[in-house]
């Protein structure tokens, strides 16, 4: 006599000896785990293939996170070697910093002895574990490795993690070992290249010909353009360049090229031991539809992420057709980044106006000297006055000498004005209606303020 028994799997007939001795069931049961497993598999070989098509692309590892984050919604931490914070998805940037800060009291200080216990298997053995944090709170850590070395750790966060979970996070490892070595194999060649040729300090200090300079950008394979700009970067005296960024062990020439290249952008890039140049080829950028002044703005939020406690400034040359200008460029970029009153983060030659030509031409002492020559007298009646007369000649030049637009901006009447004016005559010994006279004392005027010695806008 057969019994039948019904499942998902579908209707099949049993002996009642079989049915009696509990192997339908048994073989039910493993016709459920299989599928289970098959199941889990294939998720994680969807995050796999997902994952690949972004990495052949060449993500970092913050966008490798974006990617797996939107694949199975679960929030994620990327931290460094000592548990510091540097990026999440999925979770308020607060809250994410203090499950960091967390781990690492625990990893430093040897608290919850089963978690440091689970941390030593991670550290040493690089192997993924899972810790309990809190009833809410529940991390699954892997290290992310560059050959063979832990350069730092991926946590997704959640209540709980299933089978699954356990292999999405071996593909997500596993992945963005072998990007960041592929990265830094691609440093190893290009920018490495890029650095040891020499080739921009060449175009600096004027050693090489226009022809043999194409013929060596383009055997590196950069491709020089028509249209030139300079960008220096600075950041602050006491930081290293040589120090490594916390994820991927770079240092920050490294990371400053990365950016350029995972966005197809190879450029040519010098150091020396306070700035980086770069020389961006502008009519290239707007080919690809990218504006300057927007990806240079880009470019300094991804540094200040990286690096948030280094106050970055840049410098901004003029831009030139001629590869003879270069050394030119490069000039008016240090020119900016030298010029103590300048609080903006990036900052413009153009926007110096004719006082750049000024800067451009003579030492700093030298304009410095011929500002406080021409303006020294009037300096010395505002501080013993305490007025406001040298404020009133740069506002009257600046507004076409237009007597009624000047008293609108300082806030006087017309007749405060005219005495103003009157007094500032008598005490210069100048006619300030004289248009060399004027166009003298506006360049003394802004070169004062671009110094740092006037402080009047």
């Amino acid at each position: 006599m057969f019994v039948q028994m019904s499942s998902h799997f579908g209707n099949y007939n049993f002996t009642e000896k079989e049915f009696e001795s509990g192997l339908p069931q048994m073989l039910l049961n493993c016709l459920d785990t299989v599928l289970t497993e098959k199941n889990n598999l294939q998720a994680a070989m969807d995050l796999n293939n997902q994952a690949i098509g972004q990495f052949l692309n060449g993500i970092g590892e913050t966008r490798l996170a974006d990617v797996c984050y939107q694949l199975t919604n679960i929030p994620i931490i990327l931290e460094d070697l000592g548990f510091n914070y540097l990026y999440s998805i999925g979770l308020n940037p607060e809250l994410a910093r203090q499950y960091s800060s967390n781990l690492k009291e625990i990893a430093k200080n040897n608290l919850d002895g089963d978690n440091h216990v689970k941390l030593t298997e991670l550290i040493e053995k690089q192997q993924i574990v899972e810790l309990d944090q809190s009833d809410e709170h529940k991390r699954l850590i892997a290290p992310m490795v560059s050959r063979g070395k832990i350069v730092g750790y991926c946590s997704f966060i959640n209540t709980s993690f299933s089978a699954v979970d356990w292999l999405k996070m071996k593909q997500m490892c596993l992945i963005g070992s072998v990007s960041n070595y592929n990265n830094e194999t691609i440093l190893d060649t290009e920018l490495k290249l890029n650095l040891k040729g020499g080739l921009l300090e060449d175009m600096i200090h004027n050693r090489l010909n226009p022809v043999v300079l194409f013929k060596r950008a383009r055997h590196i394979g950069v491709d020089l353009g028509k249209e030139y700009q300079f960008l220096v970067l600075k950041g602050d005296p006491k930081f290293n360049q040589n120090e490594k960024d916390p994820i991927g062990g770079m240092t920050l020439i490294e990371v400053f090229s990365r950016y350029f290249m995972e966005r197809n952008l190879n450029i040519l890039i010098s150091e020396d031991s306070q700035t980086i140049a770069a020389l961006l080829p502008v009519d290239l950028l707007s080919k690809y539809f990218i504006n300057v002044d927007e990806f240079i703005r880009k470019l300094l939020c991804f540094l200040k992420e990286k690096y948030p406690n280094i106050p970055f400034k840049t410098g901004m040359s003029s831009r030139s057709t001629s590869l003879e200008d270069i050394p030119i460029l490069y000039n008016e970029a240090l020119i900016l980044l030298n010029m103590n009153s300048q609080q903006k983060e990036i900052m413009y030659f153009d926007d110096l106006g004719a006082v750049g030509i000024l800067f451009r031409a003579g030492k700093m002492e030298d304009i410095r000297h011929f500002s406080n020559k021409m303006l020294s007298r009037l300096l010395e009646y505002d501080r013993g006055k305490e007025s406001e007369l040298t404020k009133t000649l740069y506002y009257y030049i600046k507004s076409g000498q237009n007597i009624c637009k000047a008293a609108r901006i300082m806030n006087l009447s017309i007749g405060g004005l005219r005495y103003r004016l009157q007094k500032i005559s008598e005490i210069l010994d100048a006619d300030i209606n004289d248009l060399q006279t004027s166009s003298q004392l506006f360049l003394a005027l802004q070169a004062g303020i671009i110094l740092g010695d006037l402080k009047i806008e």
